[in-house]
């Protein structure tokens, strides 16, 4: 791969582009998800394709953008948390090194795992997740905006629901608790997603150093994500501020195991003739009826933890952006 004569401005660019592409995000809910897979693979072609300067150069950008826009310097905060894990999956992705340090044949190159990839970007997104919600002054009014409005649905549901029954702080202990864990899955899967859609762009462009892998074989989460969902859910119990890291990390580790999930399922039907149906079949159910197909596909990437490590020849390897 060529180097760009300007990764910085490259990354400059990117991180504009991903900040009015969030920004548009927040305006469009129909298009909402679209938008912020887009904002993020704009991060990720910076730094998959023009290394760690530009995908750092890509996040300043986009932080400063937002805390000028909005005139409020904890936007430059969130916006740098919420993009700093597309910094470090874009390095791990373009690392290598000889495949013969890893007992593989002298003939080939060995890149960083998938799988390590994506628990590292679930520790992140954890990480940025609670940081956010703990540093913002306004969550304990947005807790209760949010209890008010679920106890206002139940009571409409069921009129006849005593009163007393579901209390206001009762609501509020669970949204403690679900946004963090909801807020951190949700970012888990957006990052994968821009991760895959930057990489089709470069490999179909020729700018990307890492091989264009099978997914459905190397999307899994390694073992030792087993001890951070642990973890997660034992803090989850701990109250006050541990609750939100807790929930964050349970939260995050589980968006990493629905995608392994998924790509077993991927890998299972590869050559089935009805693969097509059933997976319409099944997304349309994780749709309709989330949480039962979430909890199942969660459980399958949880029962299948591992690392799958692609090579590549040596003569066809291109450099790699960074180096281990």
């Amino acid at each position: 791969m060529n180097a760009p004569k300007n990764p910085i401005l490259i990354g400059i660019i990117a991180g504009l582009a991903s900040a009015i592409l969030l920004a548009a995000a927040g305006y469009a809910s129909l298009f909402g998800v679209i938008l912020i897979i887009a904002a993020l693979a704009s991060v990720f072609i910076a730094g998959l394709g023009y290394g760690l300067a530009s995908s750092l150069a890509a996040v300043a950008a986009a932080a400063i953008a937002t805390a000028i826009v909005y005139s409020n310097p904890m936007s430059f905060v969130s916006m740098g948390l919420m993009l700093f894990p597309a910094v470090v999956m874009s390095y791990l992705a373009n690392l290598a090194r000889p495949a013969t340090e890893l007992g593989g044949p002298d003939t080939a190159m060995a890149w960083y795992p998938l799988s390590d990839i994506l628990l590292a970007a679930a520790i992140l997104t954890a990480i940025a997740t609670a940081v956010t919600l703990l540093l913002n002054s306004d969550i304990d009014a947005i807790y209760g905006i949010l209890a008010d409005t679920a106890l206002g649905m139940v009571q409409e549901i069921n009129p006849e629901l005593p009163a007393g029954s579901v209390t206001k702080e009762q609501l509020v202990g669970v949204f403690q608790i679900a946004l963090p864990l909801l807020q951190s899955l949700q970012m888990v899967i957006a990052l994968f997603a821009g991760f895959y859609v930057a990489v089709r762009i470069l490999t179909a462009a020729g700018h990307s150093a890492r091989p264009r892998e099978d997914v459905r074989v190397s999307l899994r989460m390694n073992r030792l994500s087993i001890g951070v969902f642990m973890g997660g859910i034992l803090l989850m119990f701990g109250g006050a501020k541990i609750e939100v890291i807790g929930a964050a990390l349970a939260g995050a580790a589980a968006g990493g195991y629905l995608l392994s999930g998924f790509a077993i399922i991927h890998n299972a039907l590869r050559d089935k003739g009805w693969r097509m149906p059933g997976l319409i079949l099944l997304y349309l159910l994780t749709l309709m009826l989330p949480i039962i197909p979430v909890l199942l596909v969660i459980a399958g990437g949880l029962a299948n933890p591992r690392r799958a490590i692609a090579l590549t020849p040596t003569k066809q390897t291109p450099t790699p952006t960074n180096h281990p």
